[in-house]
């Protein structure tokens, strides 16, 4: 990957809440702090999860109990919008869409709607969706993962075909368009980058034909990544792409420290609530002091990440911190 390419460094913002879990959930006016404080401090991106439930403690194959599940999380889109008339320069993301929530031409032009009122800042981020009980309780059609995938390549070309024709005709498999118009288009030219969220090699080839970068999410060590990201190299050489015009992301949390032994009382709590060993937990995050999470953030970098999408905790001092002490340290 291009080692030249900029090094971009986003926030996540807490809609489902912190881990540990049994902290007070957050209400909207931290969010918006959140926010105006991650401009302040020049980060790149604010990105919000896109999920109907409380995510945390989930896995695609265990979901948490109801309990968990229920705690306050509040919507998405609605949320990025809100806070795109509050700032003025970071990017608006998602980690990620789930495709089963809405129709393509419908988020086509949600998302052309919200890249014209930020002034060109929305960037769009999308999966196929791995938490069945949500849909399951919301009442929304779940399907068998190669349909989702499916669907979710489908989605993609609709809405690049919203976003660019003057009318749209499509007839896939899954999704059918008859004599769509999208107006007013985006204002981002040709549209919106798209980014695509999950690390499988189903995804990965969507990502080749037709992303502008892929988030990996809580994949694993560097080590795990590495493999990934060649695969990808290896197809996009295969159908002739540049492998340098997608943005390697990847997500994790930011356990910053003064000490050994506060980092790791803070870290097996968060492993404990996301259903971790201490052991996966250190291979996925950063945990340590200001020098010690730059450095795992090199080997990162090293091996074709662009882009770092961070869960802090509550406090909005160690964003702070982790502007000043670690983000000069990676490059």
């Amino acid at each position: 990957m291009n080692q030249s390419k900029k090094i971009t460094f986003g926030v996540r913002v807490p809609v489902e809440g912190w881990v540990p879990i049994t902290t007070p959930p957050p209400d909207f006016s931290y969010l918006t702090d959140l926010a105006q404080a991650a401009e302040r401090l020049n980060y790149d991106f604010l990105l919000v999860a896109d999920h109907l439930l409380n995510w945390i403690g989930s896995t695609p194959k265990k979901p948490a109990s109801t309990e968990k599940l229920a705690l306050k999380t509040y919507e998405s889109w609605t949320i990025l919008s809100a806070l795109s008339a509050l700032t003025k320069k970071v990017k608006l993301s998602n980690i990620v869409l789930c495709n089963m929530f809405r129709s393509p031409a419908l988020l086509a032009k949600m998302a052309s709607t919200l890249d014209i009122i930020s002034g060109g800042r929305f960037v769009l981020s999308i999966g196929a969706g791995w938490l069945r009980d949500e849909c399951r309780r919301y009442g929304l059609e779940w399907y068998p993962y190669k349909e989702r995938i499916e669907r979710l390549r489908e989605s993609i070309q609709i809405m690049k075909a919203l976003w660019t024709k003057k009318i749209t005709n499509f007839n896939g498999l899954h999704y059918k368009l008859e004599d769509a118009i999208l107006e007013p288009k985006p204002l981002t030219w040709p549209h919106p980058p798209v980014w695509l969220g999950g690390a499988s090699e189903s995804i990965m080839r969507i990502v080749a034909e037709e992303g502008n970068g892929w988030d990996l999410g809580l994949a694993g060590s560097p080590e795990s990544l590495k493999a990934k990201i060649e695969s990808l190299r290896n197809y996009c050489d295969r159908i002739s792409r540049k492998p340098d015009n997608v943005t390697i992301s990847h997500s994790c949390m930011a356990v910053l420290s003064n000490t050994r032994s506060e980092s790791t009382e803070l870290m097996r709590a968060k492993a404990r609530d996301l259903d971790n060993t201490v052991e996966s937990f250190l291979q996925r995050h950063l945990v340590g002091s200001p020098i010690e999470i730059a450095s795992r953030m090199n080997e990162y970098v090293d091996i074709g990440v662009r882009h770092f999408t961070i869960y802090f905790d509550r406090d909005l001092e160690n964003l702070e911190r982790f502007a000043f002490e670690v983000i000069p340290r990676v490059s």
